[in-house]
C-alpha cells in the first residue's frame, strides 16, 4: 500500500495490539528512525519514568488473593495498625468452633478468657493451669484456692477491694500455700529518664498529687492554680516556668521599631488608625482613576491628576526620536530649504535611465541634455530639450524681419534683415526668439508675438512657444548674469544695482579717478542752443606726456588769434 502520514494511518485498538507489533521511534543519537516492539517499548519506558511522578489516583493498588508471599514483605513492614480486627486472634465464646485460618492463630474463649492456638488440625489450649479464687472477703486471707495438676503457670484474678491494696505471694514451688501482703515502694522499680517506674513528688517543684484518699484515684497534676484566659496578656511565671498571673498587653510592653528592626510604630499625621479594628490606612483620599499628570504632596501621596498640556512636555533632542514617521501636517509649509535636500532627490542625472524613486522625479541626461519626468509608469519628456533645438537668431515681430542671425542660423538659410524662411527639413529644430512685439505674418504664426516668445521649426511649420507668459512673471534677481568687465554680480538685479552705483550720472557727478579720452574720443559741447553746432576740444597727438595748467584766476582764455600782432 502507499505510504501514509501518521495522521492518516488506521487506528489499532488495544485489543488488537500484540507484544511483537513494531513501533517506529526516532533515534536522535543515530539520526535515524528505528523500530521497537510494543512489549519492548513498554518495558523500556517504565524504567525511564521519574520517581514519585505517577499520581496515586492513576495506580490500582488492589492485590489479588494469595498474590503476596512472605518473601515479598519487608521485615517489620506490617504494623499493628495494618492488622484487621480478628486477623491475628479470635475472641468470642465460639472462637474455636471453626478451623483456624493459619497455623499459630490464637483464639480466646469468653467469658473465662481461655486461650487456644491452632496447630493446623485442631485447637490446643496452651496454658497448663488455672487459679480460680472463690469465696472470702476483701482484705481477708485467701483460703479457698482451686488449682489444676501439673501447674507451672498461674493466672490469678483479684476483685477490687476497699482496703489496702495487697498482692498474692507464692507458692515458692510447684506446691505450697499462697499468701498476700500490702504493696510497698520497695516492690516497684524506680523511674529513670528512659524507664517507667515509681517516683516521689517533693514540694515546691511545681508538681503535686491530687486524690488517693478515701478510695479516690491518685492523680499527678501541676501545682499551680490561675484563672483560665484566652486573652493575649503579659504573663508572670515562676522559676519552674509556671504562669502565676497576667494582664492585657499595653503599648509600653512593645519594642519600638527602628530602621533595622521590626517593632511597634505609631501612626503619624499621614495615617489614621481605626480604634475598633486597629486597621492602619492613609489619611489621603482621592477618587481612583488613571492619570497621566499627577500632583503629589510632601509624603509622595497622589492628591490629584490631570491631562498633559503641551507645556508639560520637555524639549527633546532629535536623537531621542528613533521610530515612527512624521505626518505631512507636522511639516510646516516652505520649511524644507534647498540645503536640506539630498543630492539627486529632485532630479536624477546620468547617461542611463535610472529607476525612479517617486512620482514627479526628474531625470536629466547631460550628454543629450534631455529632461524627463517620472509619471508613475514611464519617464515623460519635458518640452523641448536644449540638445534638440538650435538658436538661429532673433525676430522683430513689428517688422516681421530677422533682426540678428547666428552662425548656425546662417548655415541653415536664415538671413539677417530678411523675412523668416519657410519651415523645411533643412531648418528642422531651429528657432528664433522674438525681441520686438507685433503680429506675426506667414510663415510665422499669425498671432500676437511678444518677447521672449520662441518660433520653432518642426520641418513643416513654425510652432509658437509662448515663453512670454512665464518670463514676464520673473524678477530680475532670479535671472542669472555672467560677470563681465568691472561688473562682478551674478544676477541681473544685482548687476543693475552695481552699474547704478558706479555710473557717472547724465546730470553730472564727481570723477575720483583719471578720465581718459580715447584716440577717437573728444570733448564736445552743445552750447546753450540745441542745434547742429557744437564746440569740440581737441588736442594734437602728443609725442610725450604733456600737462597743460590753467591759471588760478577767473577770466576768458584767449585764442592765439586774439593776441596783439603789433598793429594796435
Amino acid at each position: 500500500m502507499a505510504d501514509l502520514r501518521i495522521s492518516q494511518l488506521p487506528v489499532l485498538t488495544g485489543a488488537l495490539l500484540q507484544a511483537t507489533d513494531p513501533i517506529a521511534v526516532a533515534d536522535i543519537s543515530a539520526s535515524e528512525t528505528k523500530k521497537i516492539t510494543a512489549k519492548e517499548f513498554v518495558e523500556g519506558a517504565v524504567a525511564l519514568i521519574d520517581d514519585l511522578s505517577i499520581p496515586g489516583s492513576k495506580v490500582d493498588l488492589t492485590l489479588a488473593a494469595n498474590s503476596v508471599n512472605t518473601a515479598q514483605l519487608v521485615n517489620g513492614a506490617v504494623t499493628e495498625l495494618k492488622l484487621a480486627n480478628s486477623s491475628s486472634g479470635r475472641i468470642s465464646s465460639t472462637a474455636t468452633s471453626t478451623a483456624g485460618a493459619y497455623i499459630g492463630q490464637i483464639a480466646v474463649l469468653t467469658p473465662n478468657n481461655v486461650p487456644y492456638i491452632w496447630n493446623g488440625s485442631s485447637w490446643v489450649q496452651f496454658q497448663t493451669g488455672v487459679l480460680t479464687i472463690t469465696g472470702g472477703t476483701a482484705g481477708a486471707v485467701i483460703t479457698d484456692v482451686t488449682t489444676v495438676s501439673n501447674n507451672s503457670t498461674v493466672i490469678a484474678r483479684i476483685a477490687n477491694a476497699t482496703g489496702p491494696k495487697e498482692f498474692l505471694a507464692g507458692p515458692a514451688s510447684s506446691s505450697g500455700a499462697f499468701s498476700r501482703r500490702q504493696i510497698v515502694p520497695e516492690d516497684l522499680p524506680l523511674a529513670t529518664t528512659s524507664t517507667a517506674g515509681i517516683a516521689s513528688v517533693p514540694a515546691g517543684e511545681g508538681i503535686r498529687i491530687d486524690g488517693g484518699v478515701g478510695g479516690l484515684e491518685a492523680r499527678l497534676e501541676i501545682d499551680n492554680d490561675v484563672t483560665a484566659s484566652v486573652v493575649h496578656k503579659v504573663v508572670t511565671y515562676n522559676s519552674k516556668g509556671l504562669v502565676t498571673g497576667g494582664r492585657v498587653i499595653s503599648s509600653a510592653d512593645l519594642p519600638l521599631s527602628t530602621a533595622g528592626s521590626a517593632g511597634a510604630v505609631a501612626a503619624g499625621t499621614e495615617f489614621q488608625v481605626n480604634a475598633g479594628t486597629g486597621v492602619l490606612s492613609h489619611t489621603n483620599q482621592v477618587v481612583a482613576t488613571t492619570g497621566i499628570k499627577i500632583t503629589y504632596d510632601g509624603q509622595g501621596h497622589v492628591v490629584s491628576s490631570a491631562s498633559l498640556a503641551s507645556g508639560d512636555i520637555p524639549s527633546l533632542d532629535a536623537s531621542k526620536i528613533t521610530t515612527g514617521t512624521f505626518e505631512i501636517s507636522r511639516i510646516a509649509d516652505d520649511s524644507i530649504s534647498g540645503v536640506k535636500l539630498a543630492d539627486y532627490s529632485i532630479t536624477k542625472i546620468g547617461e542611463i535611465t535610472p529607476t525612479a524613486e517617486n512620482i514627479g522625479q526628474f531625470f536629466f541626461n547631460p550628454l543629450t541634455r534631455d529632461l524627463f519626468l517620472w509619471d508613475g509608469n514611464v519617464y515623460q519628456p519635458v518640452g523641448i530639450s536644449a540638445g534638440e533645438i538650435v538658436l538661429a537668431g532673433t525676430y522683430d515681430a513689428s517688422t516681421n524681419l530677422l533682426s540678428s542671425v547666428t552662425a548656425e542660423g546662417t548655415a541653415a538659410g536664415f538671413v539677417n534683415g530678411s523675412a523668416l524662411p519657410a519651415a523645411a527639413a533643412g531648418n528642422n529644430r531651429y528657432y528664433v526668439v522674438v525681441n520686438q512685439s507685433g503680429t506675426g505674418t506667414a510663415p510665422a504664426p499669425v498671432v500676437l508675438l511678444e518677447p521672449p516668445d520662441i518660433l520653432l521649426s518642426n520641418g513643416s511649420s513654425y510652432v509658437l512657444i509662448e515663453t512670454s507668459e512665464t518670463i514676464t512673471a520673473q524678477i530680475a534677481s532670479n535671472v542669472g548674469f555672467t560677470p563681465t568687465g568691472s561688473i562682478a554680480s551674478t544676477n541681473v538685479q544685482a548687476a543693475i544695482a552695481e552699474v547704478d552705483t558706479e555710473k557717472l550720472a547724465k546730470a553730472g557727478g564727481t570723477v575720483t579717478g583719471q578720465l581718459l579720452i580715447g584716440t577717437a574720443g573728444s570733448l564736445v559741447f552743445e552750447g546753450a542752443t540745441d542745434n547742429a553746432f557744437e564746440t569740440t576740444l581737441a588736442v594734437t597727438d602728443p609725442t610725450a606726456d604733456r600737462t597743460i595748467t590753467f591759471k588760478d584766476a577767473t577770466g576768458t582764455v584767449a585764442l592765439t588769434s586774439d593776441l596783439d600782432d603789433g598793429t594796435y
